[in-house]
């Protein structure tokens, strides 16, 4: 076996390394049902060992944590750490959407909605007509780079350079300008509030960011500063941007 093939063959296992990290960061930050409920709880070793291989030691401390807080989980208790989080709606100190976290101009938020949905097309992706969330939600973005991870590791193995290029470039270019901004900080408010697997994954969240920043040489800008609060505030009632509903890509 050649040096190039054997650097291949990793590069291939690290990329579905990382595709199942995102799937399982999706699932736990996912409100719960029955079928995330016995996903988590079924969470292999096997995968922490196959995770962790290509993994930092902090992602890895992280991932067995969270392997560790899922032992004898149960709907009823990830729901109630959830709603204990989050509570029934978006409580400000802990948004789920990238355009609730910290984007206190309003038309902003229809640029971001329509970039994301950019970057989702792109990759002959859309939202489902009975999709629960927006593109913007922690769980849709986390799901976009566990499809891209993979789809790198496909494209490493059948389409050669030019195609895991561009992919690449779509996972760099997505951290940076989407997920590493906000994420980041969502994590480690949730990291703050909750205990349990939501606290877990808050951790392993951050701490794979920190490393895929680091990876793809990335500086992305946090959408706010240490301390302030995460939730825009609402729209004034007399203000002008409310005639812009139908633009603002609020939550209905």
């Amino acid at each position: 076996m050649t040096v190039e093939t054997e650097t291949q063959v990793e590069d291939v296992e690290r990329a579905l390394a990382r595709s199942q990290l995102y799937r399982v960061l999706a699932t736990a930050f996912r409100h719960p049902d029955a079928g995330s409920a016995v996903a988590l709880a079924e969470l292999p070793p096997v995968l922490v060992g196959a995770c962790g291989a290509w993994m930092p030691e902090p992602v890895r401390e992280a991932l067995s944590d969270l392997g560790v807080a899922l032992r004898g989980v149960t709907l009823e208790s990830l729901e109630e750490q959830y709603i204990g989080t989050f509570g029934h709606v978006t409580v400000p100190d802990c948004p789920l959407y990238e355009t609730a976290c910290g984007m206190g101009d309003a038309f902003l938020q229809p640029q971001t909605l329509a970039d994301l949905a950019g970057f989702y097309r792109a990759f002959g992706l859309e939202m489902a007509g009975d999709a629960r969330e927006r593109a913007d939600h922690l769980t849709v973005e986390l799901e976009f780079m566990h499809y891209l991870a993979f789809r790198e590791a496909h494209a490493l193995e059948h389409h050669g350079e030019e195609r895991t290029g561009i992919i690449r470039d779509a996972e760099r270019r997505f951290l940076e300008v989407h997920l590493g901004r906000w994420a980041p900080v969502l994590a480690r408010a949730v990291s703050a509030r909750a205990e349990g697997a939501l606290g877990a994954a808050a951790r392993l969240l951050e701490r794979l960011l920190a490393h895929e920043v680091e990876r793809w040489g990335i500086s992305p800008a946090p959408v706010v500063a240490e301390g302030t609060p995460l939730m825009i505030p609402p729209v004034d009632d007399n203000d002008p941007a409310e005639e812009h509903d139908d633009f603002t890509g609020r939550q209905p």
